[in-house]
């Protein structure tokens, strides 16, 4: 498959008032990147060639599944529009891509350094939080696009959050690795930007969400080691390496206009 860019960054989104400070924070990069938006709120503004916004009255999860299907990179990373990508450096994605191909793993998913609200939590990003013995997650993370959709894509059981936890363990399952490029950083404002727009639904529907990872991934089910991981301390963990619920993809039917179950109040 020939690519037009050499990333695609998609995002379920909801806040066109920052989509402009996303795409300008791009701009130390040399690479032809792409922005697919997804999402029900249509800017009042006219958008860059490389900027592809898709309407779409559906459930944030089927969001992003809309974007990676319309992706044109080479790369394709799942990203928020509360995000931007200068301050540490300039060319974080030049960088990461660099990185990624050097890997020389097809089978590969890199994560991201995030710095959430001013603070560099990097290292709490694992299967079960600050529990680094359980698997790297990747939430702001980039794999190949060809090799994303012959994973299958999202789990059409996820309502807005946690899709991206089972595309990595998926990654793992099948013989891949997940690794960090601590040298490439995105910052993500998310406390103006759910204060400012708590329909984003991320907060309403985590619970649900990490209930059905952790039945797809957790000997033992939702909760087997307390909420979030809390009564792992001398625990011995039993995380699947294999998938306990069999994967389900969005079907292609209506995929912009009707959430697919379940969907919460979209």
């Amino acid at each position: 498959m020939s690519h037009k860019y050499h990333i695609s960054l998609v995002a379920s989104a909801v806040r066109p008032q920052s989509w402009m400070r996303f795409y300008e924070s791009l701009k130390g990069n040399q690479l032809k990147i792409e922005v697919v938006f997804v999402g029900p709120k249509k800017p009042d503004f006219a958008l860059p060639s490389n900027f592809n916004y898709i309407y779409a009255t559906v459930k944030p999860a089927q969001c992003y599944e809309i974007g990676f299907r319309a992706a044109q990179g080479e790369l394709v990373g799942w990203t928020a529009d509360d995000c931007f990508y200068n301050g540490v450096n300039q060319a974080n994605l030049d960088m990461l891509y660099k990185f990624f191909f050097d890997q020389n793993e097809r089978k590969l998913v890199v994560a991201q350094r995030s710095i959430e609200d001013g603070r560099d939590i990097w290292y709490r990003h694992h299967f079960f939080g600050d529990w680094g013995h359980t698997p790297i997650m990747a939430p702001l993370g980039f794999m190949l696009n060809d090799y994303l959709r012959e994973l299958g894509g999202y789990d059409r059981r996820f309502i807005s959050g946690q899709s991206e936890n089972d595309v990595v363990m998926r990654v793992l399952e099948n013989g891949g690795k997940v690794v960090r490029h601590m040298d490439s950083y995105v910052h993500i404002d998310h406390r103006n930007s759910h204060e400012a727009n708590a329909s984003s639904g991320v907060r309403q529907y985590y619970v649900a969400d990490r209930e059905f990872l952790e039945n797809c991934w957790v000997v033992g089910g939702y909760g087997a080691y307390g909420t979030g991981g809390t009564n792992l301390r001398g625990t011995k963990i039993e995380i699947s390496k294999t998938r306990l619920i069999p994967f389900e993809p969005f079907s292609d039917t209506d995929i912009t206009g009707v959430s697919q179950e379940p969907k919460g109040r979209w």
